[in-house]
């Protein structure tokens, strides 16, 4: 008997210490993150906003993991309702994921499915946007926050649609080492603009404390600026509904909020995804210096629930519409 209490006590203790262990390693691939330098005094451009019948924003959420807690994470796309062509922005994972990761190396398809894959969708694209009122077969264009195959996946659920992409984004969508390391998928390109007729340009137009824009529709409702750091051609996209129901759609520049709210890095886990990592900190750092200067606008990154829920208080398959007079 006292043999057995024994080795019950020791394997109370290996299993304590294997708990701790595992906390640790959370904590260091995970939570930890580190504070980044401030971005350099720029000025503010303040928006003139015009609310627009008709215009709308909805949450269409394709998955999440950890949803009852603070780190909850999501995946899905935002439609902006619009008079003149409703915009598709993000398209998340295909409901085909497993089949195109098939071809990858086994340490790579095994990190892809353990990550990506986690936020897979269990109803297809097309079908969970005719839930909020939007028609597949006529959004007027889908924008990619960047092409990481977990961005631009759906993609291949949907009818052909224009796909607005710059050319610094295509040349890294088509590269070949790109593919093979598993951040995009070469189906997905199928889909894409060829590499030199790129379907999205910035000019010289400053807008909020940046230094290009494009002003999608020439309303001032949905405007694009560059990320660049995450990949070459990363964007965010600004949806204006009215003065005071604004949200920058930030893509994976941060992770979740506590990226642009504390400024801090990408978790140990995700730090590697990032193709320049000296200028991703940067656009993170110029986040938070936006988010001190309009604590108001909702910044949502892509896979950061808590920040939906903020701004769709409705929850997933909500929609959130201009003040406009109907």
């Amino acid at each position: 008997m006292s043999r057995i209490r024994v080795w019950l006590r020791r394997a109370v203790i290996l299993l304590v210490v294997l708990i701790m262990l595992i906390g640790i390693g959370a904590y260091f691939l995970y939570f930890h993150r580190d504070t980044l330098a401030a971005a350099p005094p720029h000025p503010r451009i303040v928006p003139t906003i015009t609310p627009l019948k008709g215009l709308a924003a909805c949450w269409v959420e394709t998955g999440s993991t950890f949803t009852g807690y603070s780190f909850a994470m999501t995946a899905g796309s935002i439609l902006v309702k619009h008079p003149n062509g409703d915009l598709l922005i993000d398209t998340e994972n295909s409901s085909h994921f497993d089949d195109e990761i098939a071809g990858y190396p086994f340490l790579l398809r095994f990190m892809l499915r353990n990550i990506a894959g986690q936020l897979n969708p269990e109803v297809p694209l097309p079908q969970l946007l005719r839930l909020v009122g939007g028609d597949p077969d006529k959004i007027r264009w889908v924008i990619f926050s960047h092409v990481h195959l977990d961005h631009a996946g759906g993609l291949m659920d949907l009818p052909r649609l224009p796909v607005l992409l710059s050319h610094e984004e295509l040349q890294y969508a088509f590269d070949r080492s790109v593919q093979a390391k598993g951040f995009v998928n070469r189906a997905h390109t199928q889909k894409f603009p060829p590499i030199d007729a790129p379907t999205l340009k910035f000019d010289s137009h400053p807008y909020e404390t940046f230094d290009e824009s494009t002003d999608l529709y020439g309303d001032g409702s949905v405007v694009v600026v560059p990320l660049r750091g995450h990949t070459p051609g990363s964007v965010g996209i600004f949806v204006n509904l009215d003065p005071h129901h604004r949200l920058f759609y930030v893509g994976d520049a941060v992770d979740e909020e506590r990226g642009f709210q504390d400024r801090v890095g990408k978790s140990l886990l995700l730090r590697d995804s990032d193709n320049d990592p000296t200028r991703a900190n940067e656009i993170v750092a110029k986040l938070n210096q936006l988010h001190q200067m309009v604590p108001e606008l909702a910044i949502i990154p892509a896979h950061g629930r808590s920040a939906y829920l903020k701004f769709f208080p409705a929850g997933t398959l909500s929609c959130v519409s201009s003040d406009a007079p109907r």
